[in-house]
């Protein structure tokens, strides 16, 4: 196809004086812009035909704007449009003007006001391309509305005129839905959007949404179109089914009509023939209709008088509006709701669409999104502090009415975070829950609680409507704070959704980052040695206070990891600051290993930022630590201040003393903010010389390198396996007593740098964290744990010899 020249024709409206809003009418939107279809006909391809009508729709209207509006490809041509009541022909490479009266329009074109007064408007119309073309509005805003008592009271009001597509060519292969495109210019008021104008027919029915309306929690009605490609389709054995997307569900059946064609009570007479019982039958008595959720069913009715039925007795149209409700605003998508066409019935099309969710022009921000917030934290004391307090959060309309009641707003958090308070009350507390947040201009916002099982969702449901205000609204969520997992930094992005048509997806509520920064030196240590020196910690406030001492309640904890203790208490230090420190103990783990916790206390939280320094560090490093860094854990309830299992009491007296009525408002994973090391594991202790160990099976007797020794379980052959105490091969090839542990499920054996355990019960076996399954079991017998002889010596690295003839096991460790 061959582009078409830009040339542009004007055309002045003189707005009329006796043009009113009529009473009762309903918009797809309250205020902004929509586009609706008035007329879907359903249509055949290949062919040059009338396209459907639809309503441009602004309110107000206040400046100037332009938009092209296309079909879907150049294999469409538009011929002729008609935009109120004038024709244009676009058949060649311009646009012209072709009938209409020029200073008049008809009542499909208004403002909404009642008064002559009103500033006259032009447009224009350019061809774009032979499936496109660019529509201008002008209005310069100079003119002001006053009521008959010479009060003004605004500026030009609702402007909505619709739009017939009368001569379109339709390319040969077209199915489905026709769509019309529209694309703004990005600073008018004719903005993004689509429109259905047409359906392709064939088959049995042609199903259309005829009147489609945009909508948004309240839900909208849809006019649905039912054609027959010939009569008697519609039969009482056939079933159509209309099924809405989720979140979506079919409301009440407010009207079915019918557009053409008859119904008719049939029978067979005497001799066989069709013949007519009663002619003219009313739809409604016709046509059977049923809504269940999410589907609605269409057929005919089965008649109770034996060998009557109904049919059309000629090619027939039904309309049927039905309510559209939205059954959950969290699975409900926005844009064009489409409905999927069901049944047994040969359909066209498979899908159609029956309106449009939630598009509002309204902007999202963050007020301040440099604020800074702690991980691990959240604002646990009511009274004196705003540790955690976010950006607040603002809602502008564009123009007046563009929040329109009912609309929902969520505000969804990352996984890292979970709201604790907006509007400073408690999410979880009975006065939060249904509380106006803010309100201006005849808008209310009202906080309706947490959504979701993460409760990382926080709703907003807007009430009125600014539609009687000069100026648009303008609402802010203020004070509110979150809850941060430990140690996880980085942006608060919050996530933007529900049907209030926001401007973005995602706004940035603060900036995450660790309260304190650790920085250590670091010497070597070996395994298997006591009193070794490691280096120096220091711990450093991102700003004062950031150590929350809560009143000298909290403390600061340095967590040692397994296999390692302090071996003596540290010397700490304030180098820099007034952070004040009151007592610095050594305590024992939640499991009752000492000397694994240094433990500050302090007098009060700092008014400058501090430094506090841990110097003449020495550990105590068992044989069950592997090479490599020694991770120390900083953290504490002066960093870790958010709750790892809390739950409101909502029936407390006190803010204070309340937790949430959820448990999973905070998180059940660290208790540190982060890791420093400060000595590196670079050499294993000393392991035992040569060991040679014999056993004889049913024998409590054994020898080590010669010498002999006693055991209390003998072993045994058992399913062709045979089976030696572990405490004593372990003993045999040289490890310690004090390095043969049982816990009550499993042994664990440490020779060296090399950690076995054993599982009694199951086949398995870990080898320095490692798992190893065997072929056979290990047992409890007469309180001793029993294992597969050649699987727990080679764990050791030891050699294995069987003598079946002297019934003895010999193993051979060499010395390393």
């Amino acid at each position: 196809m061959v582009k078409s020249k830009w040339l542009s024709f004007v055309l002045v409206f003189a707005m009329l004086v006796s043009v009113f809003v009529p009473t009762g009418m309903t918009k797809a939107f309250a205020s902004g812009t929509s586009y609706d279809s008035m007329v879907v006909p359903s249509i055949s391809d290949d062919t040059t035909t009338e396209l459907g009508t639809f309503m441009v729709d602004i309110d107000p209207f206040v400046r100037n704007s332009e938009a092209i509006f296309e079909l879907p490809d150049t294999d469409y041509e538009i011929h002729k449009v008609k935009i109120g009541d004038v024709l244009f022909d676009l058949s060649g490479d311009q646009a012209k003007y072709v009938s209409g009266n020029k200073g008049t329009v008809t009542s499909d074109v208004y403002t909404g006001a009642a008064n002559s007064d009103i500033k006259a408007f032009q447009f224009k119309i350019t061809k774009t391309s032979d499936n496109g073309f660019k529509l201008y509005l002008d209005y310069d805003g100079t003119k002001t509305l006053v009521d008959s008592d010479e009060n003004e009271y605004g500026k030009m009001g609702e402007l909505k005129f619709p739009i017939e597509l009368t001569e379109v060519v339709v390319p040969s292969g077209a199915s489905g839905d026709i769509k019309l495109t529209i694309t703004g210019s990005g600073s008018g008021q004719l903005k993004d959007g689509s429109v259905v104008v047409a359906t392709i027919g064939g088959g049995d029915l042609t199903v259309a949404a005829v009147d489609t309306k945009s909508f948004s929690d309240d839900g909208g009605n849809v006019k649905i179109r039912i054609t027959e490609s010939a009569a008697g389709k519609l039969t009482s054995k056939d079933t159509l089914k209309l099924v809405l997307p989720d979140g979506f569900k079919w409301g009440n059946i407010s009207d079915i009509s019918l557009v053409y064609g008859t119904f008719a009570e049939m029978y067979k007479d005497a001799s066989g023939n069709t013949a007519v019982a009663a002619s003219d039958v009313n739809v409604n008595t016709a046509l059977y209709r049923n809504v269940t959720d999410d589907t609605l069913e269409i057929r005919l009715n089965t008649l109770t008088t034996a060998g009557h039925w109904y049919q059309s007795t000629e090619r027939t149209a039904i309309d049927i509006t039905a309510k559209i409700d939205v059954d959950d605003s969290t699975k409900a998508k926005e844009g064009d709701v489409i409905a999927k066409v069901r049944g047994s019935y040969d359909v066209t099309p498979s899908e159609i669409t029956v309106g449009t969710y939630g598009q509002y022009d309204t902007t999202i921000s963050a007020t301040d999104s440099s604020v800074v917030a702690f991980s691990g934290q959240y604002n646990q004391d009511n009274s004196s502090n705003d540790i955690n307090k976010v950006s607040d959060i603002q809602i502008k309309e564009s123009v007046v009415g563009s929040l329109v009641d009912g609309r929902t707003i969520l505000l969804t958090l990352p996984t890292n975070a979970r709201w604790y308070k907006i509007d400073d009350e408690l999410v979880g507390s009975d006065t939060a829950k249904g509380e106006e947040v803010d309100s201006d201009n005849g808008v209310k916002l009202i906080f309706e609680g947490l959504q979701g099982t993460d409760n990382r969702t926080a709703k907003f449901v807007v009430k009125g409507d600014s539609t009687t205000s000069k100026d648009p609204a303008e609402l802010k969520i203020e004070n509110n704070y979150v809850a941060l997992e430990p140690g996880v930094t980085g942006d608060l992005k919050v996530t933007v959704g529900g049907t209030a048509g926001l401007s973005t997806d995602s706004i940035t509520l603060a900036k995450v980052v660790n309260p304190v920064t650790v920085t250590a030196d670091k010497t070597n240590v070996k395994i298997g040695v006591s009193n070794q020196a490691a280096g120096k910690i220091d711990i450093s406030e991102y700003q004062a206070g950031a150590i929350y001492t809560n009143h000298g309640k909290n403390t600061l904890d340095l967590i040692l990891p397994d296999g390692v203790k302090f071996t003596s208490k540290p010397t700490v230090k304030v180098t820099s600051g007034d952070l004040d420190i009151d007592n610095v103990n050594l305590v024992s783990d939640k499991s009752g290993n000492d000397n694994k916790i240094l433990r500050i206390e302090f007098k009060s939280d700092s008014t400058e930022a501090s430094t506090i320094e841990v110097s003449n560090i020495y550990y105590d490093v068992d044989r069950t630590v592997g090479e490599g860094d020694i991770q120390v854990k900083v953290g504490g309830s002066a960093l870790v201040t958010v709750p790892q299992d809390h739950v409101y009491a909502s029936d407390s007296d006190s803010d204070e003393d309340k937790t949430l009525d959820y448990a999973d408002i905070y998180f059940s994973g660290e208790d540190y903010i982060v890791k420093a090391a400060n000595a590196t594991v670079v050499t294993p202790a000393p392991t035992a010389t040569n060991q040679t160990a014999v056993f004889t099976i049913n024998s409590t007797t054994y020898t080590v390198n010669g010498v002999q020794n006693t055991l209390d379980s003998a072993p045994y052959v058992k399913d062709g396996c045979t089976y030696l105490p572990a405490r004593y091969v372990a003993y045999a090839l040289g490890v310690s007593s004090d390095n043969v542990l049982w816990d009550g499920t499993k042994a664990t054996f440490i020779l060296g740098n090399k950690v076995v355990q054993v599982v009694p019960g199951t086949t398995t076996l870990i080898i320095n964290g490692a798992t190893v399954t065997m072929d056979a079991p290990a047992e409890i017998v007469n309180g001793r744990v029993m294992v597969p002889f050649r699987w727990i010596a080679q764990a050791f690295g030891a050699q294995v010899q069987w003598d079946a003839t002297n019934q003895t096991v010999t193993m051979t460790l060499q010395a390393q």
